[in-house]
């Protein structure tokens, strides 16, 4: 068995495939492997909420007032956090002002090993409107996809995509369906 044991570690060492060189490589590609794993700080260790604003939305709709942010928890789990999105938009038409609120609920469960990078999301929308009509409310669910970078710092960047449609309330005023993008929102976690 012992003499089987050494063939076979002769001929990989004696075989043209294979070098010392070749063979420190994958050495060194294994052990930095390991240390990144080991040596992971979790950038969100020991912090619970992250507040993130659009700083963008804001300076492109100028006929009110315009706010989109997001409140994260992140105490929740190792592989999730629940954040509310909401954007609040003032317009003003025909000499009066109208203005719209929604307020979302979310479930992000993040797909790699860490709280960080990619996720998918589950939620609830309510939204609080006014139009010629009056006020009115309504609520609905939606599906996306979404991604996160966290610095060491406490600072962190998001974006994400969802699509929902509303079925509770007024749902036939405005539109039945929604979506929201969000490409550059920053935030603090603390």
């Amino acid at each position: 068995m012992l003499n089987i044991f050494w063939i076979l570690v002769s001929s990989i060492l004696c075989s043209e495939d294979i070098s010392n060189d070749s063979l420190a490589i994958v050495v060194d590609q294994k052990t930095n492997l390991i240390l990144n794993e080991v040596q992971y700080i979790d950038p969100l260790n020991g912090k619970v909420f992250g507040i993130e604003i659009n700083p963008l939305y804001t300076m492109f709709f100028d006929d009110g007032f315009n706010l989109s942010g997001t409140i994260s928890n992140f105490s929740l789990s190792n592989f999730a956090e629940i954040a509310f999105p909401f954007k609040y938009t003032t317009v003003k038409e025909d000499n009066k002002t109208q203005s719209s609120l929604f307020i979302d609920a979310q479930y992000r469960y993040f797909l790699g090993k860490h709280r960080n990078g990619k996720y998918i999301m589950t939620g609830l929308r309510i939204y609080f409107g006014e139009d010629s009509k009056g006020s009115y409310e309504k609520g609905g669910i939606s599906f996306g996809i979404g991604d996160r970078i966290f610095g060491k710092r406490g600072w962190y960047w998001g974006s994400s995509i969802y699509l929902g449609k509303y079925y509770f309330g007024d749902k036939k005023r405005e539109s039945e369906s929604f979506y929201n993008a969000e490409f550059l929102k920053f935030g603090f976690i603390f």
